[in-house]
């Protein structure tokens, strides 16, 4: 087993990087469990997909708020709508059979 030996100035230097990457790490996290307004194209981002198909998502019921005439989406209700109709594709495998002998 190998030892890193770090005299007082490198040991500060190595925890001030960690706790500020530590920080950083937490700040982000909490940033993005967050629920968030966002518009159409904000919404398409968040969830990796094109405007386009936050349309259909809209024709099928996604919940929305409308402010003036543009619709805002908040993530958290977005996320729960999209969990509620996920769906479980069939397979095709026909079942394993077990034979005992």
């Amino acid at each position: 087993m190998s030892k890193v030996i770090l005299d007082k100035n490198d040991m500060a230097s190595f925890l001030s990087e960690y706790k500020q990457t530590f920080n950083s790490l937490i700040t982000s996290t909490k940033r993005e469990n967050q629920d968030q307004i966002l518009n159409r194209k904000g919404l398409a981002e968040y969830f990796h997909v094109s405007p386009n198909s936050i349309d259909e998502w809209v024709n099928l019921g996604m919940p929305y708020a409308l402010l003036g005439k543009t619709k805002r989406f908040s993530t958290k209700s977005a996320l729960k709508w999209v969990h509620e109709h996920e769906v479980t594709k069939p397979t095709k495998k026909r079942p394993i059979r077990i034979v005992n002998e």
